[in-house]
This record gives C-alpha cells, structure tokens and sequence, in this order.
C-alpha cells in the first residue's frame, strides 16, 4: 500500500476543530492504485489515443507493456515508453505508459509530469488518462489538479462514477462539504448501475460522507456513517480523530455515557498523536 506525505489540514468552523490528513486521500486511494499495479497489459488489447503507423513504434509498445507486467522490467518499460518520446512527441499513451511506469516504480513526482503531457497531447478526451492524473496528484499532494481533473472528468463523462467519486474525495480536504456530498450521492448511484458498487467502494464512500457530515456539524449521521465503515478504517487516526468528535459533540448534547466510552476508545486508537493540533487535544483534556 502506498502511502502520501501527511499533512494536517485544519478546518475551523464556530470554534469546533476538525482536521483531515492528506493520508485519508491516500488511504482511499491506495485501492485504485493496488488495482493497476495488478492489470496485464497485452498490445493486442489496448486501444491507443494517438495512434501511429509506424510497424517500429508498435513494436516498441508491444515490447514496453510486456515489460510491464514484471516488476523486474518496470525500469525497462520506462526506458521503452522514453524512447518512444524522444522518436515522436506527438504520442500521448507514450508519455502515459512512461508515467505508469514510474508509478510502478515509486517514482510519483516524475510520473505526473508524464501523466500530464499525456492528458495535454490526447487527440480527444480520455478517461483514463484523467482518472490516473488525479491519482497520481493525490500521491503527491497536489489536491488542486486532482479535483481539477475529477471536474474535467464529470463534464466530458457524465457517465463515469469516478469523477464524482473523485470530488466526494478531494471535499475532505478542500473543504466543499455540500459539493462532496452531492456528488458522492451521484456516485453511489451510477456504481449501483455499472454493477461496480462493491463492498470496499462502499465502505470508501461511507467514510467520507462520515467526515464530510461531521465537517458540516451533522454528527449524528456523521457517526452512522463511521460506524458503517468502522471495521474497514478504525485503524486510521483521521477516523478515529472524526470519531472521538462526533461523539463529545453528541455527549455534550445527550450526556449519553456510551458517547464518553466511545471517545476515550476513539483517543486510545489514535498512534500518530504528535499530528494532533492543541486546539484538539483541549476539547477531551477532561476525558479521562
């Protein structure tokens, strides 16, 4: 599982706190990630954006997306794409493979550069180029070209799921708390229609409505959504941080004892506590 650079965001809003770490997108993320590290990739198959008539190029590609099905060649399908570039500058999927290659590799700064050019040079739109864009801008921070490229991907494809997805997402972050909660609604919605609602996009979705409600003080249906993703996420300290507050904000509300146990629990949970802002740690001083 990759995992980005954390960073704390704050978002204050009538003096409750709550922070989201750049690692939630990342956590989320990481799905889609482990997913095209285990795609096959076969010439025959695929169906490039700016094709070429010259027998060598194909079969350089033929030889580059054989390369990467091994980890052993990931460095030898980058160097194939390269060439490829360096031959004609004008073929977008060989800047693409380039930046899936340096993926493949670690190499996240570097592959969106080439995702970039990828997205920039395709004769038309392309989903996939977009998709895997935002993705790799969420690897390495860059929310803002990430959501950019979400809303890219919800004008040119309607259709697709994963561009609301993706703005349900950066919302955590950026802080568009009814934006994000429209759109993951949408999401859900077209998934169930593709077949595609599985129970890990599922329990993706839950956690981030879970945030976004609790961002936007809703948090009774915050916590509900939390408890609905809490066998998947309870180890992540953006969930137990979310966690821990809904439930003082609904203790403080309730005097319901089962919302201080649920806090004390949700505080025990959290490893990385050194991220934990002082405004945060004066809300539950007196949890004891």
């Amino acid at each position: 599982m990759h995992h980005l650079r954390a960073r704390l965001y704050i978002y204050d809003k009538w003096n409750k706190v709550i922070f989201v770490l750049v690692s939630l997108l990342c956590c989320i993320n990481s799905y889609t990630y482990a997913q095209s590290n285990a795609l096959e990739y076969n010439y025959e198959t695929i169906e490039l954006s700016c094709p070429s008539n010259d027998n060598e190029v194909a079969e350089l590609y033929k030889a580059g997306l054989k390369a990467l099905n091994s980890p052993k060649f990931y460095n030898v399908a980058g160097k194939i794409f390269f060439s490829l570039i360096e031959r004609d500058k004008t073929l977008c999927d060989a800047y693409f493979y380039t930046g899936v290659s340096l993926t493949k590799q670690d190499k996240h700064d570097a592959a969106v550069s080439y995702y970039y050019y990828a997205d920039s040079l395709a004769t038309k739109s392309n989903s996939v180029f977009k998709e895997e864009l935002a993705e790799a801008a969420l690897r390495v921070g860059n929310v803002g070209l990430a959501r950019k490229k979400y809303e890219e991907l919800i004008t040119d494809f309607p259709d697709d799921p994963d561009g609301y997805y993706g703005i349900g997402l950066t919302a955590t972050s950026l802080g568009d708390i009814a934006n994000g909660l429209q759109k993951l609604s949408i999401a859900e919605g077209l998934y169930i229609a593709e077949n595609t609602w599985t129970p890990q996009r599922q329990q993706e979705v839950y956690l981030m409505k879970g945030i976004l409600f609790i961002a936007d003080t809703q948090y009774r249906s915050g916590l509900e959504y939390l408890d609905k993703c809490y066998n998947a996420f309870s180890k992540l300290d953006d969930f137990n941080a979310n966690y821990a507050i809904a439930c003082d904000e609904l203790y403080k509300e309730t005097r319901d004892g089962n919302y201080k146990i649920k806090i004390q629990e949700a505080l025990s949970r959290i490893k990385d506590k050194e991220k934990l802002n002082d405004a945060f740690l004066k809300r539950f001083e007196l949890i004891k």
